[in-house]
């Protein structure tokens, strides 16, 4: 009887699986940090006013307001007769300025509603974000 000289293994080698996962968490757990969760607004441009590079998240809020007239703050659906509890509780949580970034197409009623809410909610000034003209593609 002839025996053969190589037997035959059957097992998954898992260490590439293992370092190929590792690769891809390490890439994630870096960029998830970095990844801005924002509405799909398209605030209008001018080539005045002071331009803000960064709202520091810590000490402001930011309130979005998109085209269909849909009111978000940090990526989540908020209802206008919430908001002013919202803003209300920010306020005492540390948060001393308040944003607005509407679409340029958003309708004036709900940004109205939206400052009113704020007011409502303690803030007293609230800064409208722009554009510059400067950034336009």
């Amino acid at each position: 009887m002839i025996r053969p000289r190589y037997r035959q293994l059957s097992t998954i080698n898992v260490t590439n699986l293992v370092d190929v996962t590792f690769v891809l968490l390490v890439i994630f757990m870096l960029s998830a940090p970095v990844i801005h969760r924002s509405a799909d607004v398209r605030p209008p441009s001018t080539d005045q006013g002071r331009i803000l590079n960064r709202l520091d998240p810590g000490t402001s809020l930011l309130v979005e307001i998109d085209a269909l007239g849909n009111i978000t703050v940090a990526g989540e659906p908020v209802a206008p007769a919430d908001l002013s509890g919202l803003a209300a509780a920010a306020l005492e949580g540390g948060r001393t300025e308040a944003f607005v970034r509407a679409d340029g197409e958003a309708r004036y009623t709900v940004l109205a509603l939206a400052l009113t809410e704020l007011r409502r909610g303690g803030y007293a000034n609230v800064g409208l974000v722009q554009e510059s003209m400067s950034e336009q593609p």
